[in-house]
């Protein structure tokens, strides 16, 4: 299940999205994510899309206590067709 997450960091609301892994009470354990970069996709230089970036870094699974003050929602996303 793919969800949006709202969380304070460093004093600032951030916005992610992440797929759960698992969940405990209060933990949730997000997927790791391979690193994406972006790439025009078409030659009028306006269309651009995500690729597999093999030379960047891949995001390793975050671990959120949901009962910490800095955590704010996670809302589910609809699943795509």
């Amino acid at each position: 299940m793919r969800y949006e997450i709202r969380m304070i960091e460093g004093g600032d609301e951030v916005l992610f999205w992440g797929t759960v892994e698992s969940y405990e009470h209060p933990l949730i354990k997000m997927e790791d994510t391979p690193a994406y970069t972006s790439a025009t996709t078409d030659t009028d230089g306006f269309s651009i899309s995500l690729v597999a970036d093999p030379n960047g870094k891949p995001s390793y699974g975050a671990i959120i206590n949901v009962t910490s003050p800095n955590f704010i929602s996670a809302l589910k996303q609809p699943e795509e067709d």
